[in-house]
């Protein structure tokens, strides 16, 4: 069989410039052929400038053959004149589930590498078969517009509550023959993971399917699949800026202590509105913490359970009426426990060493010995009087982040002038309705 033409240094440097114009940034390197193909690419372009690239091979692990694949593919990066390292998933694996933290275990670890390295941007070698199985997964499982817009060619993510940095995927639009003849012309030998082949996986069946439809069928297609996508990022980006001016049409607000509101009459009044769904989805997707958002026909019937009810709750989040708004916060339950849910653990917190809490918060102490944990009834009643000058519905104040040490309360998220004291507190609930970080 013919191979398809292998990408030109030219074309991919024309393609890098376009995404990344810094002369400095990091790519993933897995030793498979796509990420060789791009590792290839990678150091044929930096030999075209005083700039740095900073190879990074993740070992998860999870084969007995893990490590010597990943000290392979370090000496195959640095033959090609790339710094190489190899950053390690360590602890215990879930038993489940495990493919999906594997993925987060590897962006938290590339993310964070590459801000080390001083890099602002982190390449993958994602192609355009990957882009058309992502698509069918979703596919699979009834997507709306967002979903379908697949993986986009740039966008940025951060380790926990380190800085974000861009993830670029320069190869998107390109098959995977393409790079597989990208390293056979360069006689680049790569690993292939056994992995690949194991129909365990959806991915691996998802692929499978598609080459099935590429020689039998002539109403599916990998070129139908990823014209969808491109249309669905355009249809995606207008509904995300109605459902934006919509929020500031119904007196959208986001509080300090992580949570938002609208104006009730404003909101009930919206309900026929067609970005009213989505930026409901959205709201309730910010506010509770949860990867992913809940489908917006479930968020729309949570609203209109509150309109009848006068509160309801869906993803994580509690959305009750107080005074004259429409109140999303964190279901308290869900931190402190309840049948079924354990309650979350204290964390300890290190000097000026800043934690992730609840995909909600980045923290920051500035004393020693504290510990990160739901206010709870104790925290409550430390408070005391305090708790009358909160801004928001006396139900929420339970779920909030408290700062104890040695079981007194120093401080908690309930004034806008928290940072001021013993730690900072950063609300995220703006960011994750903007939807441009993800944090791993």
């Amino acid at each position: 069989m013919q191979l398809i033409e292998p990408v030109a240094a030219a074309d991919f440097a024309a393609r890098l410039k376009a995404l990344h114009p810094g002369d400095q940034f990091a790519i993933a390197v897995s030793g498979g052929r796509d990420s060789m193909a791009l590792a290839c690419l990678c150091a044929e372009y930096a030999q075209s400038f005083s700039g740095k690239v900073s190879a990074l091979i993740v070992d998860h692990g999870l084969r007995p053959e893990a490590a010597a694949e990943a000290e392979q593919a370090r000496a195959w990066c640095a033959e090609l004149g790339l710094r190489a390292r190899i950053l390690t998933w360590a602890g215990d694996k879930p038993p489940s589930g495990v493919q999906a933290a594997a993925r987060r275990a590897r962006y938290r670890l590339l993310a964070s590498a590459a801000v080390a390295d001083g890099c602002g941007a982190l390449l993958t070698a994602h192609s355009a078969d990957d882009q058309a199985e992502t698509l069918t997964m979703r596919l699979a499982r009834g997507a709306g517009p967002a979903g379908l817009t697949g993986m986009r060619s740039a966008t940025a993510i951060a380790a926990g509550p380190g800085p974000a940095v861009r993830l670029l995927r320069p190869l998107l639009d390109l098959p995977r023959a393409s790079l597989t003849s990208t390293v056979v012309a360069r006689g680049q030998a790569y690993i292939d993971d056994p992995s690949n082949d194991d129909e365990r996986y959806e991915r691996v069946r998802a692929r499978r399917w598609l080459a099935s439809c590429a020689s039998s069928s002539e109403f599916f297609s990998q070129s139908g699949l990823l014209a969808t996508s491109s249309r669905m990022v355009a249809a995606t980006e207008r509904l995300r800026e109605q459902e934006a001016t919509l929020f500031e049409v119904l007196g959208g607000v986001f509080t300090y202590w992580g949570g938002a509101s609208l104006s009730f009459t404003k909101a009930q009044r919206a309900l026929t509105s067609s970005a009213a769904p989505g930026l409901f989805a959205r709201l309730i997707h910010a506010v509770g913490g949860a990867e992913f958002a809940p489908e917006e026909g479930k968020a729309a019937r949570a609203i209109e359970g509150v309109f009848s009810s006068g509160a309801s709750s869906l993803g994580g989040v509690l959305l009750a009426v107080s005074g004259d708004r429409l109140w999303f916060f964190r279901e308290p339950a869900g931190l402190l426990g309840r049948e079924g849910v354990a309650p979350m653990s204290s964390v300890a917190l290190s000097v000026d060493e800043p934690v992730l809490w609840d995909q909600r918060f980045i923290v920051r102490s500035k004393v020693s010995g504290a510990v990160l944990r739901p206010l709870g009834a104790d925290g409550l009643k430390a408070l005391g009087p305090q708790s009358g000058l909160f801004h928001g519905p006396q139900a929420a104040l339970v779920g909030l982040p408290g700062i104890f040490c040695r079981n007194r309360l120093i401080a908690a998220a309930t004034s806008p002038n928290v940072s001021a004291s013993a730690v900072d507190m950063r609300s995220l609930i703006a960011e994750r309705f903007a939807g441009e970080i993800v944090r791993f």
